[in-house]
């Protein structure tokens, strides 16, 4: 049974990028290195642009991270839309400043006094140039907030990063954000959240193509 309420969300599709060829172990700047899609990740995308084509709710907007991966999987995923993705650079992924392009070990030895901070206050340690889990998560909220209020009663698709879908779960569901690494975001993944004029909802949590279908989002 559905409320008032629910029928008048607004419902966003967060599609996080497919796969790169950029370590793991190393803290992610697009200033510095904006890395494109493997032929992994083409191939994760390529699945998601029948499905959106047959989505039974029409797709408003697509709004994408201003990263050459998210947008290489937005062109991909919506091809068959018939819209223009709008770049949002608040959709861009957390920012850790000088640790950009770094390991967990080259920033214990090259800022060690940094590192034990941010390991102390995880929450609120701004690393030199980037920003806390708080201003992150702050960021992106507000990003998406203010894209949900452009379209009311609509559906919309924001193509982004791992990091931004956890903090707007995390926001969601109203849970410590220091857990956020719990929240595991496949790639090439939806999460489907609806916002209403009460709380989100939030319909379904990384899924991927080969385990949907129309029902389930």
């Amino acid at each position: 049974m559905h409320s008032n309420s629910e029928k008048k969300a607004t419902t966003v599709l967060f599609l996080r990028h497919g796969k790169t060829d950029y370590p793991k172990s190393r803290y992610y700047d697009d200033r510095i290195e904006d890395p494109s899609l493997n032929t992994v990740g083409l191939r994760e995308a390529a699945p998601w642009s029948a499905f959106f084509e047959s989505y039974p709710h029409k797709i408003s907007a697509v709004y994408v991270s201003p990263s050459c991966r998210t947008q290489e999987t937005a062109k991909i995923s919506m091809k068959t839309l018939g819209l223009s993705p709008q770049v949002v650079e608040g959709l861009q992924e957390w920012c850790f400043g000088r640790w950009g392009g770094l390991t967990a070990e080259q920033i214990k030895t090259q800022y060690a006094e940094e590192w034990t901070a941010w390991r102390g206050d995880m929450l609120n340690f701004t690393p030199s140039g980037g920003e806390s889990l708080d201003h992150f998560a702050k960021r992106a909220n507000a990003t998406v907030a203010e894209l949900v209020s452009r379209h009311p009663e609509q559906t919309l698709l924001m193509v982004t990063h791992a990091g931004v879908i956890r903090m707007i779960v995390a926001a969601a569901l109203e849970m410590p954000l220091l857990n956020f690494k719990r929240l595991v975001i496949a790639h090439a993944s939806v999460t489907k959240i609806a916002y209403t004029d009460r709380w989100p909802n939030l319909h379904a949590f990384s899924y991927t193509p080969e385990i949907l279908n129309e029902e389930t989002l």
